[in-house]
């Protein structure tokens, strides 16, 4: 991960990496595709997850824009204070489906700029798959650039530590997929590498927005990354917490989610 610098950017830095890179699982991990002696087990392990949805199949050929429509937008907050947000839109092209994902964090200390980070990523999915992927990260002056692109069947992804091959299903930390909860590894797209990752569905819950309250599955996520996320029946990722390195509560909480209350957040 990034190197601490500063006492207090550092912390957030390494919160914000978690917010955006610690978040999800990966690497697809389809019913269809599954063969060999372990496939019972494998097909059991999908079952499972996928029993916090309306159907076995709600994961699978995801289409984000029948899912979301054009955008999906959640406000940042660390120990309940809104500090920033995270947008993802999302475009259908002739090419395939275009998504944009942009965050934006600004915390201040005793009334000045303390930490900023900007981060903003393109990419192309095609068949259900990551067909290209650019990634610009400003994290609070130190810029990263991650590029990623499918060559003679694997994902050939240039990031700060050189040129690698991935396997073509592999997802990278967007988290917008529900898909991604059928894998054990991740594309980092701060760093360019792939992550291990174990994921555990556990309670189905009421979960706050800032509209409201919807129900909602809770997923936790352990191994390289580690954080809860939520889904609703529909697979939409509806939310995102984890304690940062600092001890401080990061919250990602849905501005836009259908709810079943219409009480407005106040905070």
């Amino acid at each position: 991960m990034i190197a601490i610098r500063k006492t207090l950017p550092a912390s957030l830095t390494v919160a914000t990496i978690s917010l955006l890179t610690g978040l999800l699982i990966s690497a697809n991990a389809r019913a269809d595709d599954i063969a060999g002696p372990n496939a019972a087990g494998k097909v059991a392990e999908i079952s499972a997850l996928t029993s916090a949805f309306d159907s076995p199949q709600t994961c699978l050929n995801f289409d984000p824009i029948e899912r979301y429509g054009n955008e999906l937008r959640f406000q940042i907050r660390r120990n309940d204070s809104p500090v920033g947000s995270h947008i993802v839109q999302f475009h259908r092209g002739t090419d395939g489906i275009q998504v944009v994902a942009q965050s934006n964090i600004d915390i201040s200390f005793l009334g000045f700029n303390a930490y900023s980070f900007r981060y903003r990523s393109e990419s192309l999915w095609q068949d259900g798959k990551l067909a290209a992927l650019s990634v610009k990260v400003n994290d609070d002056g130190e810029q990263t650039t991650i590029n990623a692109k499918q060559d003679n069947g694997q994902l050939l992804v240039t990031g700060p530590d050189g040129e690698k091959d991935l396997p073509t299903g592999i997802f990278p930390t967007d988290h917008w997929n529900c898909g991604v909860l059928n894998s054990t590894s991740v594309l980092n797209t701060l760093t360019g590498n792939a992550n291990d990752v174990t994921i555990e569905a556990k309670d189905h819950e009421q979960l706050r927005t800032t509209s409201g309250t919807l129900m909602a599955t809770h997923f936790t996520y352990s191994g390289d990354l580690i954080t809860n996320a939520w889904y609703d029946q529909d697979g939409r990722w509806v939310g995102l917490q984890f304690e940062a390195s600092d001890g401080s509560t990061i919250i990602y909480r849905c501005m836009n989610c259908m709810t079943r209350t219409g009480q407005k957040d106040r905070g």
